[in-house]
C-alpha cells in the first residue's frame, strides 16, 4: 500500500471540496478520501436526498476546479459491498489519501476469496474476448493486430490486478513482464509487445511474438494460475 501524492492544485481542490461536504453533511461528515489525482471518495454516517440535491449544485465548481464527481456513501456501504467490488475497493484501499475527517478504513479488508474470484471472472472474460476476436477477425492479420491493440490496456489491468493480490511488484511494465515470465510461465516477450501494443498508435500492427495463437495461449495461462491459485503461491 502507498499513500497518494497530490499536486498542490488538486489538494486544494480537494480541501474545498470536504469543506462543501462538511458544510452539507454537518455531524454526519466522516471524510473525504482521494484515490486518485481527480477522483475521491465521500463518506457520512448517512445520506438523504437532501443531502444529493445540496451537493448536486456544487457539481460544476468541482467539476471547474478538475475533479470527478466523488462517489458519496456510508462506511458501512463501503465495507458491506467489499465482496461486490473487491478489485475496485481494493485499488482505493492501496492507493489514497485522507483529505479531511476520519479514516473509514480503519479495520477494512477485501477477503481474498473475493479477490481471487475477481480476479478469475476478469481473466476467463478476456480470454473467451480474445477467442471470439479470433474468429470474428476471419484470421485477417490487420484485424487480429487491431485486436491486439484494443486488448492491451484491458491485460495491463487484468495482469497487475493478479500480479499484486500474489504479493508481486505491478507498478511497471518490467514488473508485469517480470510476473508473467517468472510466476505464471507466460513468455516475456510477448507480454511486453502485447503491454506495448497502444504505443504503435495504429501506425502498424503490433508484432507479438509466436503471433496470435500465442497470445491467446498466454491469457489462458493467466487465466489457469488464477483459477488454480493456492496461498502456497505466494
Amino acid at each position: 500500500m502507498s499513500a497518494l501524492a497530490l499536486l498542490p492544485r488538486a489538494q486544494k481542490a480537494f480541501e474545498q471540496l470536504a469543506a462543501d461536504l462538511a458544510r452539507v453533511f454537518g455531524p454526519r461528515f466522516v471524510a473525504l478520501v482521494a484515490y486518485g489525482p481527480r477522483t475521491s471518495a465521500a463518506f457520512a454516517r448517512d445520506v438523504t436526498a437532501a443531502d444529493f440535491e445540496a451537493l448536486a449544485v456544487l457539481v460544476p465548481t468541482w467539476h471547474k476546479e478538475g475533479l470527478a464527481t466523488p462517489l458519496v456513501l456510508t462506511p458501512e456501504e463501503f465495507a458491506r459491498s467489499l465482496d461486490a467490488f473487491p478489485l475496485e475497493y481494493q485499488a482505493i484501499l492501496d492507493h489514497h489519501v485522507v483529505i479531511a475527517g476520519t479514516n473509514p478504513f480503519v479495520g477494512v479488508q477485501v477477503s481474498a476469496d473475493d479477490l481471487r474470484r475477481a480476479c478469475e471472472l476478469q481473466a476467463k472474460a478476456h480470454l473467451i474476448h480474445l477467442r471470439q476476436g479470433w474468429l470474428e477477425s476471419q484470421g485477417q492479420a490487420a484485424r487480429l493486430g487491431d485486436l491486439v491493440e484494443r486488448s492491451s490496456v484491458p491485460f495491463r489491468v487484468l495482469l497487475g490486478n493478479i500480479a499484486r493480490f500474489s504479493g508481486a511488484p505491478a507498478e511497471t511494465s518490467d514488473d508485469l513482464v517480470a510476473f508473467a515470465d517468472g510466476t505464471v510461465g507466460m513468455p516475456g516477450d510477448l507480454v511486453r509487445a502485447v503491454l506495448a501494443a497502444p504505443a504503435a498508435g495504429g501506425r502498424k500492427p503490433p508484432i507479438v511474438p509466436g503471433g496470435f495463437p500465442a497470445y491467446v495461449d498466454a491469457a489462458s495461462r493467466l487465466w489457469t494460475y488464477i483459477d488454480t491459485w493456492h496461498p502456497d503461491l505466494r
